[in-house]
């Protein structure tokens, strides 16, 4: 089932917007470690009702270049379309309001529902990054990186 894009929007996310995502129960304290409000933290509203968080952390000094873009939706919108078209507002609102030309991401390789959103926000595919993520400070995941490009960069294609 999909959702019209015009019931998706982002707006600026607070602390009373976590109960309504789930991030309270399931005992992630993200307002201990966020600054709320923040400019790109985003809530993720469907008809007005916060219904998940999108963030971009941009780069300092070398890496000012470049964002990495990170999300969560709460399950009763899973599969609906809404995560693809809040990335694509998020991309959309981050490329003309800062100056990166890199957005990257991460998804452990086991989420694959999250990589397909991914790669339909424009996202591509880059490599695999072997043992990269502490989960729960216990188990070491495989993930994907993927990425994409403001459209006014010139991206090079790599060397042949």
């Amino acid at each position: 089932m999909s959702i019209d894009k015009s019931r998706v929007t982002l707006r600026g996310f607070n602390t009373d917007d976590l109960a309504g995502i789930g991030h309270g129960r399931r005992g992630h304290k993200m307002s201990d470690d966020v600054a709320i409000p923040h400019p790109w933290i985003k809530a993720i509203c469907v008809d007005g009702e916060a219904a998940g968080s999108m963030q971009v952390e941009p780069g300092t000094g070398y890496d000012a270049c470049r964002g990495v873009m990170g999300y969560c939706l709460a399950r009763n919108y899973w599969g609906m379309g809404v995560a693809i078209i809040a990335g694509k507002q998020m991309l959309a609102l981050v490329f003309q309001g800062m100056d990166i030309a890199r957005m990257e991401a991460v998804v452990i390789q086991d989420n694959i529902a999250s990589r397909r959103v991914l790669e339909k926000a424009d996202f591509k595919l880059e490599g695999a990054m072997r043992k990269y993520l502490l989960i729960k400070g216990k188990k070491l995941t495989d993930c994907f990186s993927l990425a994409t490009y403001a459209p006014d960069h010139a991206v090079n294609p790599p060397p042949s």
